[in-house]
């Protein structure tokens, strides 16, 4: 399974091992932004009383240069991970920031008692061949352990399995929760019109394993060795929200030139609220079929979350 994990120098690696729901790709629901709040303007000694001294400081003196926006934002002062974002979380529900429907923080990612819901009946009841290519560790031994812990009652249940750790539960979340965007792609991919999205995908086995002739091969933010070893070439820059939001337009607008594709606004609106100001790691690569057929495809993975989009879009003669 190619996890998509990020590493040191920033480069995603190819490896095989490697109230309202939340629509978006965010890390806090509009019921959990009373954790940001709370971090925001706690003083020190009410900070303290959760968090060791120097990590209570250094919120306090990041805090007073540029406010908080986020968990991962959060998570990049040093000492704060899972454990002490949960007892941020504490903290901030002891002082009525946040209320019962703001369910908790698990594994850095804020999550609605809507969204825990929306991810149970999810895990309970999805396919093994669809849960695969949602999972970025080690899908094949991490599927049929969720799949045997069913029926599964609670997150925390959840995310204690051997390998959901930050970015597979973002997945799962993602997964579990059908946006606007989602409802486009299937909308694409319904027509069967020589044009297909994905946002659940596995990048070492799509640049791998090519189904006919490749072609091309350029990628960008990912393992040089890996691409170099499939006769690919790396490009210098990391793809822009903006290009994500290109490639998907220009796909839906291909699989769309004789109608049918609908809710085109509100699915590219959605998509750009989640890839907009991000950087995505990723390939371009395209192979033939047969000599009488070819097929692009572009795949991005945001460099941060893990999100990721993949478009298609096939020629014949």
């Amino acid at each position: 399974m190619a996890a998509g994990c990020t590493d040191a120098a920033g480069e995603v690696t190819l490896s095989e091992d490697s109230a309202p729901l939340t629509l978006n790709d965010v890390d806090v629901p509009p019921e959990c932004q009373g954790i940001l709040g709370y971090v925001n303007s706690a003083s020190l000694a009410a900070l303290d009383a959760y968090l060791p001294s120097n990590v209570a400081s250094a919120i306090v003196a990041r805090r007073a240069t540029t406010p908080f926006v986020s968990l991962l934002d959060l998570s990049s002062v040093s000492g704060i991970a899972q454990a002490r974002l949960a007892a941020i979380t504490s903290a901030a529900r002891a002082a009525n920031w946040i209320g019962p429907s703001c369910a908790g923080v698990y594994e850095e990612l804020g999550v609605s008692t809507d969204d825990v819901t929306a991810i149970l009946g999810y895990v309970n009841s999805v396919s093994s061949a669809a849960l695969l290519p949602v999972l970025r560790f080690k899908a094949e031994i991490v599927a049929p352990l969720i799949i045997a812990a069913r029926p599964i009652t609670s997150v925390q249940t959840l995310v204690d399995i051997y390998g959901v750790s930050i970015e597979t539960f973002r997945s799962i979340r993602d997964a579990a929760i059908v946006t606007p965007f989602d409802l486009l792609v299937g909308s694409v991919n319904g027509l069967h019109r020589d044009a297909a999205l994905a946002t659940a995908f596995d990048l070492y086995d799509e640049v791998a394993g090519m189904p006919g002739q490749p072609t091309g091969l350029a990628c960008f933010g990912v393992d040089p060795a890996m691409v170099a070893s499939l006769g690919g070439e790396m490009l210098p820059n990391l793809a822009t929200g903006a290009e994500v939001l290109q490639q998907v337009t220009y796909t839906v607008n291909y699989a769309n030139r004789y109608g049918g594709v609908t809710g085109i606004a509100a699915g590219l609106a959605d998509l750009s609220t989640q890839v907009s100001g991000q950087q995505f790691a990723g390939c371009y690569y395209s192979f033939a079929p047969d000599p009488w057929s070819g097929v692009n495809r572009s795949a991005f993975i945001n460099t941060k979350t893990g999100y990721r989009v993949l478009t298609e879009t096939r020629w014949s003669e």
